[in-house]
């Protein structure tokens, strides 16, 4: 994973609640944990989407 500084505006509040959902030590923890939740996600679904529409399927 390569790490980058960036100088970004976020809502506090939701990084509050997340990091308290997560149980997280630090506000960088919960907002990584979230992204790589995220990217996962999108990962899954690309693989999903891809393969979508191309089933066949042999009429009974």
């Amino acid at each position: 994973m390569a790490l980058v500084k960036k100088t970004i505006e976020l809502d506090q509040n939701q990084i509050n609640r997340i990091k308290i959902a997560l149980k997280a030590k630090s506000e960088k923890e919960a907002i990584n944990e979230v992204l790589k939740r995220f990217d996962t996600d999108l990962q899954l679904a690309e693989v999903i989407l891809k393969n979508a529409g191309s089933f066949e399927f042999d009429e009974v």
